[in-house]
């Protein structure tokens, strides 16, 4: 069947569907309908919107039994993994990704629809449940009409609801031989964990040579002192005793072969090169998983519940299947990943920048769901680091959560930042290039600063890490490059704060603040004045554009902004002339009547800003003669403030604001008046 033909023939399909009532016992259709060869861009276009609405409030009955057909046949490729199903368990997957937020939006965070609530959370109760079970049963190998149901009330436990089943089935399909990684055994012996890495380091039986021991030797010994640096950090932490129990949910991946990167959680990975071959796939299960945990989004935000959430506590639950290898599968893709190595620059079609973004986005999705986790380490009889069953169990519990904040190792630890900052350095590099177009840009940075957060929230040795083993200034320069280039759109607030966020955490910690004071010698593809002097300078820059030509939007963050340069004032050093005039520009800004009238608590960025002086002038006199000569120049704007009587303010603000209250008062006396004359 050609192209054209296949399409035609899945419009014609869709179209019955939504024409008129399909039995489920008409297997002609169905068989027909999932074997139809359709691409995802297909799925998509042919089932629109509206169609797909109408088909879950006039045609329920038959979007059931499309639900239930289509998570049957992703349970039976679990079970019986055949290449020869492969395309068939394709178009499921892109038929599910499709209709799942529609049948979300009357979701129980959405309009709540009795009839979408059985369909997806059914407790197998009824002659109607009963049936539903019937069909996955009969698909996944069940032969008499109700066996599923049959055994369930055999065994006194209540069939799985079918959210349940697609959610497992797209966690077990990402680790599918031969359809998303490569083919394994679950039994052999794995030595690519890390928890293996004391047992031995060769794999080969033979005696390695001489040039091979020192290598060995060499490793060991880097090991055991990056072990002795972990424990120093940890107890820095407050993590120092280790808690030991008999069983729990193994935090190690296993078998680790399956893992799609190398990184974290696993030491060594074979073949690394030939796992891309899966990325086409991995595109379309991720999209799956993604879609079925969205029901968040509709909800209000003032409403939203971290815990609210059925689809996502499923996802995230401890008996999630592959909950570990999809973490450090996601992980690991993403701090990986590297745009300049792609082959044909921006515009190559690129399917593993699809599984980098798609890996972003799951992850900060399953990473804002349930309770923190508990950063206490837990050890087995193995000394394999392990959740506990108590732990697991309790309300809010999310293995990803748990699993990112018990990352204790420091060499991970650097993986993940440098990843991260190589991602988001490419936003200002793919723009700076003497060939436009040469360099791919990452589309996920927002992703990515969201997941630099998360680790910041969630680890506690993170912070302490990347402060004293890792050069900080390299998260700076892409924030401030985004802050920037983000001041005029408001469409771009939600980023503009983040970033925001994440220097005010920063600023709080000493080493942050000292380590400003590096050289700044990058050149950002913006108009930014050219100055010389370190990375305070770039950060009081950014924040002087931001004020002068921002986003009235950005107006609630202006607390913030010198918050942050109040943190660092004591340590700045050497600040540069540009710097200076800026900040004493900005204190004329924020001493002028129209700003200081222009709220009740404007003053106090004033008073911010005072004590930024005051620090600079208190702490680092000598090292910053710029802002000396910069205040004494304007020392008639300090002098009129420190000399400003009520009367003067009075004279002022009906200056700034007199005509403006005037009109206000004749506007409102002129609708009295109307209002009288009509009564």
């Amino acid at each position: 069947m050609g192209a054209s033909a296949s399409r035609e023939k899945f419009r014609e399909s869709f179209e019955e569907l939504i024409g008129e009532d399909i039995s489920p016992d008409d297997a002609e259709f169905w068989d027909e309908l999932w074997k139809i060869p359709s691409s995802a861009e297909e799925v998509f276009e042919l089932i629109s919107p509206s169609a797909a609405r109408y088909l879950r409030d006039e045609r329920f009955d038959n979007l059931a039994t499309l639900f239930t057909q289509a998570t049957a046949q992703l349970c039976q490729i679990v079970e019986t993994p055949y290449s020869i199903y492969f395309d068939q368990a394709l178009n499921c997957v892109r038929v599910l990704t499709r209709v799942l937020p529609f049948l979300l939006e009357k979701g129980d965070l959405g309009g709540a629809d009795l009839n979408v609530e059985s369909l997806c959370w059914g407790t197998g109760e009824g002659e109607d449940s009963g049936f539903r079970d019937s069909m996955v049963g009969k698909v996944i190998g069940g032969d008499d009409k109700y066996s599923l149901a049959k055994t369930a009330v055999q065994d006194d436990e209540a069939p799985e609801p079918l959210a349940l089943l697609a959610i497992h089935a797209a966690m077990h399909m990402l680790f599918l031989p031969q359809f998303t990684c490569d083919f394994y055994e679950e039994q052999e012996n794995d030595n690519d964990s890390v928890s293996s890495e004391e047992s031995g380091c060769s794999e080969n039986k033979n005696e390695p040579g001489f040039l091979e021991q020192r290598r060995l030797e060499a490793e060991r010994v880097e090991d055991k002192t990056q072990l002795k640096e972990d424990g120093v950090m940890m107890n820095e932490a407050g993590l120092k005793k280790t808690k030991y129990a008999m069983e729990g949910i193994i935090l190690q991946p296993k078998p680790a072969c399956i893992v799609w990167a190398a990184g974290c959680g696993i030491k060594k990975k074979k073949q690394t090169e030939n796992t891309r071959k899966f990325d086409k796939n991995r595109v379309e299960v991720l999209r799956l998983l993604l879609a079925s945990c969205c029901d968040p989004l509709y909800s209000p935000a003032e409403e939203y519940n971290p815990l609210a959430s059925r689809w996502l506590s499923v996802a995230t639950a401890a008996d999630a299947p592959n909950a570990i290898c999809l973490f450090y599968s996601l992980l690991n893709t993403i701090i990986t990943y590297d745009p300049k190595q792609g082959i044909g620059g921006a515009f190559a079609a690129d399917n593993h920048a699809r599984v980098v973004g798609l890996s972003a986005q799951i992850l900060c999705v399953l990473l804002d769901c349930g309770l923190s986790g508990n950063p206490e380490i837990t050890k087995n009889e193995e000394e394999d680091n392990i959740i506990d069953f108590e732990e697991a169990t309790k309300t809010g519990f999310n293995v990803f959560r748990t699993t990112l904040a018990r990352i204790t190792s420091g060499r991970e630890l650097s993986l993940i930042y440098d990843g991260l900052t190589r991602l988001l350095w490419n936003v200002h590099e793919s723009g700076n290039t003497l060939a436009p177009g040469t360099t791919k840009g990452v589309q996920c940075y927002q992703e990515v600063l969201v997941l630099f957060w998360k680790m910041l929230d969630e680890n506690p040795l993170f912070m302490n890490h990347i402060l004293t083993k890792c050069d900080i200034t390299k998260i700076v320069v892409p924030i401030c490059y985004i802050l920037y280039q983000s001041r005029k759109d408001v469409t771009r607030i939600g980023l503009v704060h983040i970033c925001t966020f994440l220097l005010l955490k920063l600023s709080g910690e000493r080493s942050f603040a000292v380590s400003l004071n590096k050289p700044y010698t990058t050149r950002l593809p913006c108009d930014l004045p050219l100055f010389t002097g370190g990375h305070a300078d770039l950060i009081s820059i950014t924040f002087h554009k931001l004020v002068v030509n921002g986003s009235i939007k950005f107006v609630p963050l202006y607390s913030c902004f010198l918050t942050i340069i109040c943190n660092v004032s004591p340590y700045w050093r050497k600040m540069s002339l540009v710097g200076a005039v800026k900040l004493v520009n900005l204190f004329e800004l924020l001493a002028s009547p129209k700003f200081i009238f222009s709220n009740y608590k404007a003053y106090l960025h004033l008073a911010q800003l005072l004590e930024v002086f005051n620090n600079i002038i208190q702490y680092q006199y000598h090292d910053n003669q710029h802002l000396v000569y910069a205040i004494i120049r304007r020392k008639d704007t300090f002098g009129r403030l420190a000399t400003m009587s009520l009367a003067r303010a009075t004279s002022l603000y009906d200056k700034a604001y007199g005509e403006a209250n005037l009109k206000d008062k004749e506007e409102t006396r002129k609708r009295i008046v109307s209002v009288k004359h009509v009564d």
